[in-house]
């Protein structure tokens, strides 16, 4: 296959943010059209090299062509939308019960979402998946966040010099658990960032609305130390933004364009991140709620920086090029 196929194909997958399963098939589809465009033109007179460079040409735009392909493949069904958005739904309704506080409904719940989303990362990441894991680092941002005190009580003997075996090894067992857990989170970010910083997004559009609802719950004791009535005072206000970010989500699902996926995504991220600031925070201001909202912007921009960073897809290898691979993508894992 001549290079200028190769480099023309190659600039069309760096676009195409899709799944590798079907951007294996778009390739392969494309390539197959390339082969019968170039035979034609051969048989026309041309030579090899010039009847390439008229069939790449006579297919336009490799960005345009793969924001077509993107628009024909990207558009996922009411079930995969109503999947993607069950994760919010099932939150929101521990929110509604007030069945967070409750170790075993909780806990349950939880196992239930790191299950599910070990089990579609493990069988080809589908769109669906992305609204999953990001509960699914609920828990290591939590414990993070209730060790948090004892952590830094550790850190802070230690380094005046009266740490006990006992400081030490709370000290260690809690270094080694932030770094892990900050691996996993990274990791799991890069790769998913890897495949579409929409998705990222997507991914961790919960988590700011989240945090914010942790960090006030420590304005009234924590919570393990708060009394009910307190801490219950904000769950119908996380409830309603979930449930928002449920219908964001599968809008997201459906829609094609990936101006609109990241526009509703962008948009509704905001809205939901400043409406549980306002709830949970009291009347910020116009100010308040400014700074929150560009804040939630960047936070939510951070994958598109990173992807332009790391670039699109996994490391490429001649096999991807292979003619075996080109005429027969399905077969090659």
């Amino acid at each position: 296959m001549l290079p200028e196929v190769v480099k023309y194909l190659d600039e069309v997958r760096s676009h195409l943010h899709l799944d590798a399963l079907t951007e294996r098939r778009v390739i392969g589809e494309l390539y197959t059209y390339f082969q019968e465009k170039v035979a034609d033109l051969q048989e026309q007179g041309l030579s090899e090299a010039e009847a390439t460079k008229e069939a790449i040409k006579s297919f336009g735009r490799a960005r345009v062509v793969a924001r077509l392909m993107y628009e024909a493949y990207s558009k996922g069904s009411w079930m995969e939308a109503l999947i993607a958005a069950l994760p919010h739904l099932i939150v929101a309704g521990l929110f509604a019960t007030h069945l967070w506080r409750h170790p075993a409904p909780a806990l349950g719940i939880f196992a239930i979402l790191v299950g599910v989303t070990l089990g579609g990362w493990w069988h080809g990441k589908p769109n669906w998946l992305y609204s999953w894991i990001g509960y699914a680092l609920l828990p290591l941002l939590i414990t993070g966040f209730i060790t948090w005190q004892m952590f830094t009580q550790a850190a802070s003997s230690l380094l005046r010099g009266q740490g006990t075996p006992d400081t030490i090894l709370s000290f260690a067992l809690l270094f080694a658990l932030y770094t892990l857990s900050l691996a996993i989170i990274t990791s799991t970010t890069v790769r998913v960032v890897k495949r579409d910083w929409i998705l990222a997004s997507l991914m961790l559009v919960p988590l700011p609305i989240l945090g914010i609802w942790l960090f006030n719950t420590e304005r009234v004791g924590g919570l393990f130390q708060a009394g009910g009535t307190l801490l219950y005072q904000w769950d119908t206000a996380m409830a309603s933004v979930l449930m928002v970010l449920a219908v964001a989500t599968a809008s997201f699902i459906r829609l094609r364009q990936r101006v609109l996926k990241a526009g509703a995504l962008l948009t509704i991220g905001i809205l939901a991140g400043a409406i549980a600031a306002d709830n949970i925070w009291g009347n910020p201001g116009f100010l308040g709620l400014l700074v929150t909202s560009l804040l939630l912007l960047l936070f939510l921009l951070s994958p598109a920086l990173l992807e332009a960073s790391i670039g699109h897809g996994e490391a490429r290898t001649e096999s991807w090029w292979s003619e075996e691979w080109l005429e027969h993508p399905s077969m090659i894992e």
